[in-house]
Order: structure tokens, then sequence, then C-alpha cells
């Protein structure tokens, strides 16, 4: 038939060009010139360019015209080559029927197809939620889903043949290949024009008594999306929808292989085994371009001022899958090892944890002798992503994900695993105190202590940052290298210092920095491990406190060797000898003090080093002091030897000397720091009083008169007070001496006997150590020659004398223990007692002027 050979090439299947269907079809149309079209509808070809954007035959294509209809007309048309079941066979159902049957009734019943066929096409658009009436996911199961090129593999492959094609400008060839899917849309829109034209000339033509019968469309079920759709909405992060759309192909899949599945589909066929595996390749990687799309979310939720509705998304989808997992978990299909459960809650988890790790600062960054830094630029970063976390994200979540407890325990982990890579290499010790404070003090403090003010956690469930073994191998290290540190480095420090104290023997130096290096050196450990923690400090403390009680003790055998070496061969160099003795003496108190401050930590423990350090230092001070002593008295020993004699008592000369050179010597001895300088001054405090008490013990003066007695007692009551003035000045602590001298004149002064002892009592309760001897001699100056008197007096100091009291006077409180005293002189009777005084005045004078024997110096030395 001529109508049928000049059909549009859409309902013979072939293949032809947009422009050559537009002409046959105006072809077919001139050539058929009937009074009445069945192909025409109310309305003219003028409408359809305003409405729908454009004309067909300028080659333009509609604006409003849905990309994915072109790719469903060529799969139709595909289906209609290949024989199979679809949109096709219903056109090819209806050439068939055609054959026999008047051409113009058949064209007009073929024209009303494809009327309502593009009418319900172009009303058709896919919906996510679908329509009222629509068919569900389980209804439309056997409905075919585009296939959007049959898979996301090979999508991947023609995407980058499109990009090479239109890179090289051959934008043809991509028309070329598209004109076969937009053929079929190209002609059923001129059939549409050509029919609403003759619709509409039909229509005039009629009279008014004819109306119309309007036809109800038949409302066709929402198709499923393709799976290039679903990955746009994926892209487009409608990420609730789009995993809908999954979890449907997903059921499809399912069904397709299960072996109950409903239909009369072959699914043991090569074609449809090939297309079930396509189909769920296609769900694995639509699942892996959504979930890396949610965990895009999830990490941009931190960065940004609000979390934004994406998150909310991702909660709904996280609810969603979750309760796909528990409804597959109780379906009777549910075995182990299939795809499900998707376990998009502990994918979430998971995702929070590389989230953590990506935003730490890397171990990598921390440099030796700087872990400080470091440290505290992941306290700032941990802080910083909680409290945005606390703002943004706890409220979007429900509240059984606890989901600020995820984000802390997810960033203490990468915490932990950053720490542990740190500590697996060797550290400085001043890494070492940084890492232990952090671990100790900072962490729990400025970091979970700052996180949790507002939103509480379980610290319980974090767990310790490092093991117990680490932080104990790191405890170990830092003593070792404090024990190091005092055996090695202040050992060279020492044997350095040693070698400038000959060299810099002209030179009066009064301070050496010894001490000061040493302390420093030890005090930055020792305050750094006490800020860690107690027991830490403890430990570093005993550790620096028996290393400083064995350096001590070095230092002390050094200075005894300097002493014996220099004691008598200094020479010239006295000043700077004595200079040098001060530096090393002014070296003690700083390490008394530290001492001092390492015994606080635990006394205890640390009691045997704490002596031994103590006993050095005493050593080193009663060494220096005896030192100083001794170079002070080999110069006004001569003078004491002047004095108490008869020249004495008119010439004043030789005291004035002893007060001159005292006080010429303690201008440099006042170089002395404090706690060395008292016990100096106290020592040549005692010393002078006992050279004079022992002036005075030896009798060369034995008064004869009332008038002599006054003399000699106001003479030794002035140099008293110039002693007891002298000593205050030099800011002495033995004040108890000066009250020596007063009572010796006094007892020489006094006329009657009961004051003469009252005055002998009071000398004996302030000197225990006095001896009856001593009182004797006084008795023998004053001229007391009578027997009865002098019992009585002597009587009081008897009691002491048979005692051993003297024996538990200790030697700060002695004074008499170390002067000699002179033989006593009897008097036979009371008629004799001025020629005995006479006598023994002369004998008195006669002895000390022979030259004293040494068996007689060793036995004054010994009483």
């Amino acid at each position: 038939m001529p109508v049928l050979k000049n059909l549009p090439s859409r309902l013979k299947g072939g293949r032809f060009s947009v422009d050559l269907e537009t002409t046959r079809s105006e072809f077919i149309l001139r050539k058929m010139s009937l009074n009445h079209n069945p192909f025409e509808e109310p309305g003219s070809d003028e409408d359809w360019p305003r409405s729908n954007g454009g004309s067909l035959l300028d080659g333009r294509v509609p604006r409003d015209r849905n990309p994915f209809e072109d790719e469903e007309d060529e799969n139709e048309a595909n289906e209609v080559r290949r024989g199979g079941s679809g949109k096709g066979s219903s056109i090819k159902g209806t050439l068939e029927r055609m054959k026999g049957v008047s051409p113009l009734k058949t064209l007009g019943k073929l024209g009303k197809n494809l009327r309502l066929s593009a009418r319900s096409k172009g009303r058709e658009t896919p919906s996510p939620q679908g329509s009222i009436g629509s068919a569900s996911p389980m209804q439309r199961k056997k409905k075919g889903r585009r296939s959007s090129e049959g898979s996301l593999l090979r999508m991947a492959g023609k995407c980058k043949d499109r990009k090479e094609s239109l890179t090289n400008g051959d934008l043809c060839s991509e028309a070329d290949s598209d004109s076969t899917s937009r053929r079929l849309s190209f002609l059923k829109m001129v059939g549409k024009g050509k029919m609403k034209r003759e619709s509409m000339q039909d229509h005039s033509s009629q009279g008014p008594e004819e109306e119309p019968v309007e036809e109800v469309p038949e409302v066709k079920p929402r198709e499923p999306l393709s799976v290039l759709e679903i990955l746009q909405l994926v892209t487009k992060r409608d990420l609730f929808l789009a995993d809908t759309h999954i979890l449907e192909l997903e059921q499809e899949c399912r069904e397709a292989e299960s072996p109950t599945a409903g239909g009369n589909e072959d699914f043991t066929s090569p074609s449809s085994k090939d297309s079930s595996r396509r189909k769920a390749k296609d769900v694995e990687l639509l699942y892996e371009a959504l979930q890396k799309e949610l965990w895009d979310v999830v990490r941009d939720s931190l960065r940004c001022p609000t979390a934004g509705p994406n998150l909310g998304l991702v909660v709904q989808v996280i609810q969603q899958e979750e309760q796909a997992d528990r409804d597959w978990a109780q379906s009777e299909g549910a075995a182990p090892g299939g795809p499900r459960p998707r376990e998009f809650k502990k994918r979430w988890r998971e995702a929070v944890v590389e989230l953590a790790d990506a935003n730490l600062p890397q171990h990598e960054e921390a440099r030796a002798g700087e872990l400080a830094a470091y440290l505290d630029k992941l306290r700032v970063r941990m802080v910083e992503d909680l409290g945005a976390a606390r703002r943004n994200v706890v409220s979007v979540y429900p509240v059984e994900y606890d989901s600020f407890q995820v984000y802390t325990h997810s960033y203490h982990q990468a915490v932990t695993r950053r720490l542990q890579a740190i500590t697996n290499g060797d550290l400085q010790i001043i890494d070492i105190y940084s890492m232990l404070d952090w671990l100790y003090n900072i962490y729990n403090r400025d970091v979970l202590g700052t996180v949790t003010i507002t939103t509480p956690i379980n610290l319980s469930q974090l767990g310790p940052l490092l093991p117990t073994e680490t932080v104990e191998k790191l405890e170990l290290d830092c003593l070792n290298s404090v024990r190091g540190k005092v055996t090695n480095e202040l050992s060279q420090v020492l044997e350095e210092e040693e070698k400038k104290w000959l060299d810099t023997l002209n030179i009066e130096e009064y301070q050496i920095p010894l001490a000061r290096t040493v302390i420093q050196r030890l005090q930055e450990d020792l305050e750094r491990s006490a800020a860690v923690n107690r027991h830490l400090g403890s430990r570093v403390a005993q550790c620096s406190l028996n290393g400083l009680a064995d350096f001590l003790y070095s230092f002390q055998r050094k200075v005894e060797m300097f002493h014996e070496m220099l004691v008598s061969s200094f020479g010239e160099n006295e000043d700077g000898y004595i200079a040098k003795t001060i530096a090393l003496v002014n070296c003690c108190p700083s390490f008394r003090s530290f001492v001092e401050r390492c015994s606080q930590c635990d006394p205890t423990t640390s009691e045997d080093s704490i002596r031994r350090a103590n006993t050095s230092l005493d050593r080193i001070v009663n060494l220096s002091v005896r030192v100083l002593n001794d170079r002070l008295f080999e110069h006004i020993r001569p003078f004491f030897d002047k004095l108490i004699k008869r020249k004495w008592l008119s010439n004043t000369e030789p005291f004035e000397q002893i007060e001159a050179l005292i006080k010429e010597h303690f201008k440099k001895f006042c170089r002395m720091d404090k706690p060395p300088y008292e016990v100096l001054v106290v020592e040549v405090h005692r010393r002078v009083m006992t050279e004079y008490v022992r002036a005075i013990m030896r009798g060369r003066i034995i008064c004869t008169s009332l008038k002599m007695r006054k003399r000699m007692a106001g003479r030794l009551r002035d140099e008293g007070k110039h002693l007891k003035t002298l000593f205050k000045e030099l800011e002495s602590s033995a004040s108890w001496l000066d009250s020596a001298i007063p009572h010796l004149s006094e007892i020489i002064l006094l006329e009657d006997t009961p004051s003469i002892q009252m005055e002998v009592g009071v000398l004996v309760r302030e000197f225990p150590d006095i001896r009856r001897k001593h009182v004797s001699a006084i008795l023998n100056i004053r001229g007391m020659t009578r027997q009865t008197e002098r019992q009585e007096i002597l009587n009081i100091v008897k009691d002491i004398e048979n005692s051993d009291s003297v024996m538990r006077v200790s030697r700060d409180r002695a004074l008499f223990a170390e002067v000699p005293v002179t033989s006593e002189v009897h008097c036979l009777n009371v008629g004799l007692s001025r020629v005995a005084l006479t006598a023994s005045s002369l004998f008195s004078s006669m002895r000390f002027r022979r030259r004293r024997t040494p068996a007689r110096e060793n036995q004054d030395d010994m009483l």
C-alpha cells in the first residue's frame, strides 16, 4: 500500500537522519488530500514552537526536553529491532492489525495511539516519591529499568571517549552519535504538530452540533530511575533519595537472583545472568559513591560555621540503611556472607576516626627537641575540632548515637597513635619531660577538661594515651639521664674548675661559678620532674641527691688537696690564697640549700645521702674557717704575748694593734657568704677571748695594793668593752663570751669575801667549764693570800670540778677548757703574806722570762 510505504521510519524501525524523517512525514501529509484528517487535533503549528521553545524545522531542540528521554527512546527502538517487549511492541502490533483494513481508518487509530503516547510521555517525569496511584516497587518489579547504557562500568569509558572528541573539536561526530537517540523524539514532535493543525481544521469544518469526545489518558506508573540518574542524585548530594533508589535496585537484584522469583523471565539464561551481575556491580558502585559523599559531608561539617542540611540527610541515610540491615536479618533469605548488612553506623564511626586522623598534625612534624611545640599544636587542634563538633554536629544526631563521645574517642585514638609513634624512637631528655607533662597534666587539664565543660563524656571509655610500660620506660629514661648528668657532666665540670684554682691564685676572686653551674644543671631536672607529678619529682630528687652527695665528696677532697698544697707555700700570693679560700667556701651555702630542697621530696629515703652531703660541706667550711683563722692569728699572736704585764698597764699599743689587725682582715673575710661567715666570726671571737684569758691566767701580774687592783680591773673592763664592741660590729653571735672579762675584773676588784663568792658563783654558772685552778689563779692575781678566805671561795667550784659536768658542755659554750692554768701559790701564814706575795711575784716574773719548754707547751695545750 502506498500509505504504508510512506510511513515514518520510527514505525518501520529504520535509521535515518532527522531531516529525512521530517521531509518524509511532510510528504505523507501533503499526499493525503482528505477532508477529514485523523491525525489533526485542535491547535496550529505556530502554537507548538511557543510552548516548546523552538521549531523542529530550524534544527533546534526544545529547551524543556528531558535528556533522559532520548536515551529511553533509543532503548525502546533497540528493543523493537531485537523483537523484545516494550513500548515498541505496541507499535509493531498496530502495524500487523493494519493489514486488510482501510488506510484512513488505520491511520486514524495510529494517530490516536501516537497522541496518547506523546501526552503520557510529556506528563511523565521521574519523581522520587512517585504519584498517587502509581505502582509500588514490588508491583513494578516486572517492568524493565532503564539501563543507562547498561552499566556504570561502561559509562566511564564512554565519558572518556566523548571528552576526547570534544577536546579535539569534533562536535559534529557527537551530534551524529546522538541523532539516533533523538530521531524518535523529533518524529513524535512533528507528528504531534501536524495532528494538531489537522484536528483544528477538521473541528472548524464540522458543525456546531458536533462535539469532540474527550478521551481520558491512561495514568502509567512511575518508572524506576536508571543507574546514571541515581548517580546524579548522589553527586548532587540528594543523599536520602539516592539511597532509597539504591535500595530498590538492590531489592531487584535479590529478587532476580532468588530461585523463587516470579515471572516468566528465564533467569537461567546467560544474558539474564550477565544483567543480574551488572546490576549487582552497579549497586556496589553506587554504594561506594554514596558512602564517599556521606563521609565527605561528615568531614565538611567540622570546617563550616554550621553543619548544614546535608548532615541531616546523612543521619537519615544511616537510619534507613540500619533498618534495611534489620529487615534483611529477619527475612528468610538472610544468609551469612551476603551483601547485607551494610553496617552504615559502624562505617560512620570509622569515618569519624579517619576524620580525626586527617585533621590532627601528623607525628612526622615533631622535631627533636621541639616536642612541646608539636604537642601544643595537637592540643589546639583537638580543642577546636571538638568544640566545633559540640556546636554544629551533636544536635543533628539522635541521642542514641552518642555522637560527642564518638568524636572524642576518635580524636583520643588519633592522639594515641601519634604518641606511640613518637615514643617508639629515642627522645631527648627535654622531649621526655614534655611528653610526661602532656600525659599527666596538659591532656587531662587543658584538653579533656576544656571540651567536657558543657558536654560531659565517659572518660573511662577513652583509656590511657600510652601503655603503662611505655610511661615507665619514659620515667626510667629520665632517671638514667639525671644519673648520667651527675656522674659524667658534673665530674667534668669539677675537673675543669680545679685547673683554674692554681692558675688564678694571683687574682683576688671571691666567687667561682662552680655551684651555680652544678645547680643549674640539676635544677632543670628537679623542676620539670616536680611539674610532671610528685612521684616522678621525688624519684628525680632522690637520684639527684645521691649523685650530688658523691660530687660533694669529690669536691671536699679536691679542696683539702688544694690547702695541703698551698698552706705553707703560697708565698707572695697570700691575698689570692685567702680570696680563693673564701671563693671555695662560698659554694657551700648554695649546695646546702639545694641538698635541703632535694631532701624535702622524700626525707626518709634520702637520709643517708643528706648526711653524706652535709658532712662534706661541713668539712669544707671548717677547713676554710681554720685556714683563715690561722692566717689572722699568725699576725696578732705576738701582740697577745705583750698583754697582762706591768708594761701593759701603761701601754695600750699591743691591744690596739690586735684590734686593728682584726678589722683589716675582716675587710676580706666579710666577702664570705653569710652562713660560713658566721662560723668564721664566732671562731675568731672565741679564739681572741681564749688568748686574752690565757694571758690573764699566766699570772704575770700580782696586785700588791688596792690601787694596783683597781688599775688592773679598770684596764680589763676597758679592753673587754672594746672587744665586745668590735665583735658586735663584725656581727658575731657569740655574745656570751663578752661577760668573761668583766667577771674576772670584778673578782680582782672586790674587797669582801661574800661579794667575791657571789661573783665567782655567777662566773661558774655562765661558764661551766671553769676549774678551781682558774679561780685560784685569779685570786693569786688580786693578791689574796689568806687560806681561809681562799678556801671559802674555791669551795664554790669544788663540786663542779669533782663532777663530769664539764664533759657535757658543748664546745660552743666552752671557754676555760682551752685555757691552761699556772701552778697555785700556797701561803704559809697571815704574818708572812706580804713576803709570800713579793716572792711569788718575783718567782712568776723570773719563770715567765725563761723560755717555755716544749713539754710545758704541750701540757698547756692539753689543758
